[in-house]
Order: C-alpha cells, then structure tokens, then sequence
C-alpha cells in the first residue's frame, strides 16, 4: 500500500521530528532531525535532476515543508530582525529546491505524458505510485490537449488512411539504458549491473557508473543515490 508521511518540525531547529507512515492499520514512525528531513529533499531533488525518468512521487513531503515554511514566516512578527532575516534564507533555499524539484518532474511528466499514464494504468492496486493525483490529472489533461491539437492541427488535413496514430510509434519512451554515477549508501550484494557479467557486491561510499535500469530498483528502495 502507499505510504502517507506526515512531517513536523521547525526549520532551523535541530530537534527531533517524527516522519509517520501510514500503511492501512500498521504505523511506522522514524525519528529525523529538521537537518536529515532536509537532506532528504535535496537527496530526492537531486536524484530527479539526473535520474533519466520519473521516480516515485514524494508529493507528501514536498507539501508539509512548504506548509512549514509558509509556518515560520507567519511567525517572523515575533522573531528578531536578524533571526527572521536567518529564517528566511533558510526558506529560500528550501522553496528553490521545491520548485527546481516540482519543474523538472512537470518536464518529464510533458516529455513522456502518454508513456507515465500508461505505466500508472498498468500498476496493480497496492502499487506503489510514480505520479501523485494532481500530476496524474495534469499528464492525462496534457496528452488530450496535444492530442487534440496535432489532430486540429495536422491529422484532420491529412487522407483518411493517415489521420490515425500508431501509439507505439508516437509515444515518447524513456531511455532506460543511459549511463548515470550513482553512490553506494549502504552495503548491496549479488546485484545484476549487466546480464553478461557475474553480479556484483557494492560497498557503502562507492561511486559507480552504469546503466539505470539494473539499478533503478535500489535508487527507490534507497540504498544508492544519483551524483
């Protein structure tokens, strides 16, 4: 099942936070302090930046930090000039991740509208999503209006025998063999890089190059990371 995360915390504060799971009736709660939940927007930004297609939404983090960003400056009134001043570079920052983060997923939702909406269709119920509800509305809307533009614009025009599209040959497909570095966070064994070859144990801080596919799964489950 899909996991909800509900995120407390105040920037700038090294407190404890609770990062809380949601999986039907079980809970999960994982203690992160304001700088590690941080590091997990930049991380997830990062990864987005140079993975060669979409990764699994995380919509619910990026929304509790901006409710807690628009939090702290609804309580500027009561903070010293120079502690409001420290607050809201701190909330730059977090904003300008956010929206890089949100623009390049909106990027390859347009790139490969049709292909993500096929692939979301195709999951089975307890799958866990690559799009959240709102990209999902926005990917199906942005299809059909280009859809129903190259159709007024072009197809329309066309002889009879020609104004269908093949979907196979229209649809716009991520290359899932281009090469990235990625970086071990923990040790992984017996992983499959290339069919051809034996598979291989990766240790904690090494830094590879391969091809995305065989190591997507490990980038979801968090035990390497994009560089």
């Amino acid at each position: 099942a899909t996991l909800l995360y509900t995120i407390k915390f105040e920037l700038m504060d090294d407190s404890l936070l609770a990062l809380q799971g949601n999986e039907e009736e079980e809970e999960e709660y994982e203690q992160l302090t304001a700088a590690q939940v941080l590091d997990r927007l930049e991380e997830s930004w990062v990864n987005e930046r140079l993975s060669p297609y979409l990764l699994e939404t995380q919509q619910e983090v990026v929304d509790c930090l901006l409710e807690q960003c628009q939090n702290v400056e609804d309580n500027f009134a009561q903070a010293s000039p120079f502690a409001a001043g420290i607050h809201q570079l701190e909330i730059q920052r977090v904003k300008y991740m956010v929206t890089d983060y949100v623009r390049t997923r909106v990027q390859k939702i347009e790139k490969f509208a049709e292909y993500c909406l096929e692939e979301e269709l195709a999951k089975e119920e307890d799958g866990v999503p690559r799009l959240s509800p709102q990209e999902f509305v926005y990917a199906r809307e942005y299809h059909r209006n280009t859809q129903d533009h190259f159709r007024d614009v072009a197809l329309k025009h066309m002889p009879p025998a020609f104004q269908k599209l093949d979907k196979q040959r229209s649809m716009t497909v991520p290359n899932l063999n281009t090469f990235i570095f990625f970086k071990v966070k923990e040790d992984v064994n017996d992983v499959q890089v290339d069919p051809r070859e034996l598979p291989v144990d990766l240790s904690r801080n090494e830094i590879h190059m391969s091809k995305y596919n065989p190591i997507g799964p490990l980038l979801n489950q968090g035990k390497i990371k994009l560089v």
